[in-house]
């Protein structure tokens, strides 16, 4: 009877330890690109995305302006987002297009548009020179 205690409590604290972190998620948005290198003209790219169940969850310059989203519904499988320095379009629920414009500051640019997929986050990088 103690073996078969001590036998039951070895199975139970196995099965307790487990090699996951709890919120840990897998990459369910599996980006084709996270970093792209744009010179100072007009620019654009088209990422592709394996899945489909995730959103913007913010969009900004690395120098502090941010891009309100409050209008834009970014869980639809189509929008388009237009501003002033870019364009980013959403086509069929896996496909980002994202143009940028002209970059005139005299300063090199980073656009960063961060994404989500539940408790997975990710997001891509755009460095935009100034010459």
């Amino acid at each position: 009877m103690k073996k078969n205690i001590i036998l039951i409590l070895i199975v139970i604290f196995n099965m307790s330890c487990s090699d996951n972190k709890d919120g840990d998620w897998n990459d369910n948005i599996k980006l084709s690109q996270k970093e792209l290198r744009f010179d100072s003209l007009e620019n654009s790219a088209i990422i592709t995305t394996e899945g489909d169940w995730w959103w913007i969850s913010g969009i900004f310059f690395k120098d502090g302006q941010n891009f309100d989203l409050s209008n834009v519904d970014t869980t639809t499988n189509n929008f388009t987002i237009t501003e002033s320095a870019f364009t980013l379009e959403r086509k069929n629920g896996k496909e980002i297009s994202i143009k940028l414009y002209e970059n005139t500051t005299g300063s090199e640019r980073i656009l960063t548009v961060g994404l989500q997929a539940g408790n997975y986050f990710d997001g891509i990088t755009i460095i935009q020179s100034t010459d």
